[in-house]
This record gives structure tokens, sequence and C-alpha cells, in this order.
């Protein structure tokens, strides 16, 4: 893959990609016009991942001309902990109280009603094994 400066656009790059068949023994050359990022768009992509990384109930981003607007929604409880609570009750067998409070409170007394934890995306693994490696 090579990016270069576009000869048409200034404002975007040419991306190249070239792929060769072992079965049929052909190549095949990619080329793609992409623009260059902006600061906005930057943002908008930042605040885009942050549901990923993070275990929110939701989120909303709006954007306009001049302006970038973000809400995120946390979760009501606690999740990582009623999770904690729910796998110490499947190590032990038995919950204490207050523990069985929170979670009903929460509306999990049913402990398979507890969302699993959150696992990286298939992208952001190949990233952090690519800078893991680049590191060492």
């Amino acid at each position: 893959m090579r990016y270069r400066k576009s000869e048409t656009n200034d404002d975007a790059y040419e991306k190249t990609e070239k792929w060769y068949c072992d079965a049929c023994h052909t190549e095949k050359v990619l080329v793609k016009e992409i623009p260059e990022p902006t600061e906005k768009s930057m943002l908008v992509k930042m605040l885009m991942s942050l549901n990923e990384k993070y275990e929110l109930a939701g989120s909303t981003i709006e954007v306009r001309v001049n302006e970038v607007r973000a809400t995120f929604r946390f979760p009501e409880h606690n999740l990582p902990k009623l999770r904690e609570i729910a796998n110490n009750w499947a190590e032990r067998g038995y919950v204490n109280a207050k523990h069985l409070l929170m979670l009903q409170k929460a509306g999990m007394a049913d402990v398979a009603r507890i969302p699993p934890r959150w696992a990286p995306s298939k992208r952001e693994a190949r990233r952090e094994m690519m800078r893991r490696v680049f590191d060492e």
C-alpha cells in the first residue's frame, strides 16, 4: 500500500494497493482518492470510537457546519461490579443479601441477564497487536 499526494486534487491523497493472486498469477492495482482528514473529521472519528472503549449506554453525535455536539449516556448501574457479584455467585454458589439487593435493584437478579463484558473489536485488537510489535 502506498500513499502519495494527489496530482488532480490538492486536498486529497492517492492510495495505491497492489493485490497478487497466487492461484491465477494475476496482479491487480487499486487506486483510490482519499480526502485529507480535517480536524473536524478526526474529532468525530475519535468521538465515535469512545463507545467501543468504554461501557456506555449510548451516544449521540451531531455534526453541524461550525460545531460538533456529543452526548454520552452512562449505564444506570455499575456493570463491572454487577458482573463481579455474578461471577462470585457462580463460583461460590451463594451471594450475600447486600449484593442480592444490588442485583434486584438493577433488575438483574437473574444472572443470565447481566450483559457480557465489552470485548475489543477485531480492528482494535489488530491495532493493539501492531503497537506491541512496534514497541518491542
